[in-house]
């Protein structure tokens, strides 16, 4: 019995080698890899190094610092990913393999979008940013992975490749520690201006026409953050083969390095080109400069600049200098405190100036409408001038408006967006009158839409991502039994509106 059941023990131990063995067999058929963890591949942190300058030992963040924008959730078509490339022993790559940043319950994490298991065929690991998919070839290393990047006919957000390699895993978790794959070379024009304090503040300013050439190759950089950017990889730049070409004030410019030495560049490292101007290019203030703020500080940022300088937040875009140089009552700007029912003391002005700033974003419609235009011409009763469209009276108006319209069962809604917000040196948002929709969509001197009106702020505002002005642009200049006055984009009056419709109100302020 006993030597009977060793036999049964034996048979039994057999099969499940054989078992086994017939298991690894049809495994590696199949060319499946065992997972050595029942982990699955994760990320367990994620750095990034920004570019550091060439000629000192810093850290800049000049052009672009990497930041991530988190997900909802896995399929959320918004969010970033990174993806993994698994090498194998042979030092070939056999996935591809993308994570989703996402937040869940208010945590941030980067997850597997396949589930793909951490397995002793992973002997190296390069991962990427942003996540490019790539039907066939996997890239081996990173001078492989720079080359599709280089290719690519894309903004400088996007070929900005970050990559980190790594041969070490705790379990089936990896740490990444981004660095900057190409080498970034910046070029930059500035300009001083002063505040309402007297600071003096230093500015990049527009350039156009940049470029510059490396031997035959010639590449145009793209405006980033005030400065003109731009990715290369492996170049030497040497006196006589590397030129850069920039066009300020209509002045044409051509420049190249000073040194004998050639430069050698260098990937993560950032080199910078100053771009000289003669002086000479006007600091009167003008339509199209930024009004900004900062604590209780104001600056009129000239329109020429490239973009807000650091600490300063843009609150709209002047787009009429009202004009003060005359003396005497009838000058515009003693009108126009007349006309509002302001002071001096209201309004002191930007080192002597005053002027009309529109908002960046537009706010609601004027509200909800009762049964006839009549409802709402009683909040302008014994105002004379309510229909004036010459007149620039928008904040007197719609003060009046805002006071009575509670006393007419009326909704106001027009203002909702920047009701709370209080800006240093101006007045309170408010709905421009007809006339000064004028000067907003027709320019100064214009009778139609001209490069000194609306092409002109669209122009500043989507420097600052603002919200451009189109369609049809409702005024608080009101005519009883007729409604609102609107004027559309290209310059034409649309007529009078009867009772308010969906046209969004686009705030201005003075100052």
């Amino acid at each position: 019995m006993k030597q009977l059941y060793l036999h049964i023990k034996l048979a039994a131990l057999s099969m499940l080698l054989f078992s086994a063995c017939t298991q690894d067999e049809i495994m590696n058929q199949a060319n499946v890899e065992k997972p050595i963890t029942d982990g699955i591949l994760s990320i367990g942190s994620v750095k990034v190094d920004d570019f550091i300058e060439s000629t000192e030992s810093r850290v800049i963040n000049d052009s672009k610092t990497v930041t991530f924008e988190a997900g909802t959730d896995i399929n959320d078509a918004n969010g970033d990913e990174l993806g993994i490339l698994l090498i194998d022993e042979s030092g070939k790559a056999y996935a591809n393999v993308a994570f989703k940043f996402v937040n869940q319950n208010g945590e941030n994490k980067w997850l597997n979008k396949t589930n793909e298991y951490y397995s002793s065929k992973i002997k190296k690991a390069i991962a990427y940013f942003p996540y490019t998919e790539i039907a066939e070839n996997l890239p081996s290393s990173i001078e492989e992975l720079k080359q599709i990047f280089l290719n690519k006919d894309v903004s400088f957000e996007e070929k900005d490749l970050l990559v980190s390699e790594t041969t070490e895993f705790h379990a089936a978790s990896m740490d990444i520690n981004f660095t900057h794959a190409f080498s970034m070379l910046t070029f930059s024009a500035e300009a001083t201006t002063t505040t309402s304090k007297g600071n003096k503040i230093t500015y990049s300013l527009q350039l156009s026409d940049v470029a510059f050439s490396i031997g035959d190759n010639l590449y145009t950089p793209e405006l980033v953050n005030g400065k003109y950017v731009c990715l290369i990889d492996n170049e030497t730049l040497a006196k006589d083969e590397f030129r850069y070409f920039y066009t300020a004030n209509n002045t044409p410019y051509v420049k190249t390095v000073s040194n004998e030495t050639p430069l050698i560049l260098e990937a993560n490292k950032s080199y910078s080109f100053p771009c000289p101007i003669n002086t000479g290019e006007g600091t009167a203030m003008a339509a199209g400069d930024f009004y900004c703020v900062s604590s209780d500080d104001v600056l009129v940022l000239p329109g020429n600049a490239a973009g807000i300088p650091e600490g300063w937040t843009c609150k709209g875009i002047v787009f009429h200098v009202i004009d003060s140089s005359d003396s005497g009552s009838g000058n515009e700007w003693s009108t126009f405190l007349t006309n509002n029912q302001l002071t001096e003391a209201d309004l002191l002005g930007y080192n002597g100036k005053h002027g009309l700033v529109v908002s960046l974003i537009n706010d609601n419609n004027y509200g909800t409408p009762i049964d006839n235009v009549n409802t709402w011409g009683t909040c302008f009763t014994d105002y004379a001038e309510s229909g004036n469209k010459d007149l620039s009276n928008g904040y007197k108006m719609t003060q009046l408006l805002t006071a009575n319209s509670s006393n007419n069962g009326i909704t106001f809604t027009g203002l909702n967006l920047h009701k709370d917000e209080t800006i240093v040196g101006t007045t309170s948002w408010y709905i421009p009158s007809f006339n000064e929709l004028k000067y907003l969509v027709r320019g100064k001197n214009s009778e139609a839409q001209s490069s000194e009106g609306l092409e002109s702020v669209n122009s500043q505002l989507s420097k600052i991502n603002g919200e451009e002005l189109s369609g049809s642009i409702p005024s608080i200049t009101f005519i009883s039994s007729q409604g609102f006055c609107l004027m559309q984009s290209d310059g034409q009056e649309n007529g009078w509106h009867g009772i308010p419709g969906s046209e969004k109100v686009r705030p201005i302020c003075a100052f």
